[in-house]
C-alpha cells in the first residue's frame, strides 16, 4: 500500500496520464483519472491550497483566477464526451458474476 510521499507522487503523476488519455481520445479513462484524484484528495482532507493546485481557483460567478494541474477545458470535454457516449458510472450495467449460482 502506498504511503506518504509515494502516495503524493502517484497523485502528481495523474494530470500527465489524464493528458495522455485525452490525446488518445480515451475520454472515460481520462475522466476516471480526474475523478480518482478528486476523490482521494477529498478523502485525505487535503487543504484548500492543495485542491487549488490540482483543480484551479475560481472567483466570483465561476471566473477562473488560476488554472490547476488538470486543465478545466479538457476536464469538461472528457465529461461531455462520456455523457454523449453514455459512458458514465451511472450508466454502467452490472452483470451477474460467473460461478456458483
Amino acid at each position: 500500500m502506498l504511503e506518504g510521499k509515494a502516495l503524493m507522487d502517484k497523485l502528481y503523476e495523474q494530470p500527465g496520464i489524464f493528458r495522455i488519455h485525452m490525446r488518445n481520445k480515451q475520454y472515460s479513462r481520462a475522466k476516471a483519472c480526474y475523478d480518482t484524484v478528486r476523490s482521494v484528495l477529498v478523502f485525505l482532507e487535503a487543504d484548500e491550497g492543495r485542491m487549488q493546485e490540482f483543480f484551479g481557483e475560481r472567483g466570483e460567478r465561476g471566473a477562473f483566477l488560476k488554472e490547476g494541474l488538470f486543465d478545466e477545458e479538457q476536464v469538461q470535454k472528457a465529461y461531455y464526451e462520456c455523457i454523449r457516449k453514455g459512458d458514465t458510472y451511472e450508466n454502467k450495467r452490472y452483470e451477474a458474476l460467473q460461478g456458483e449460482g
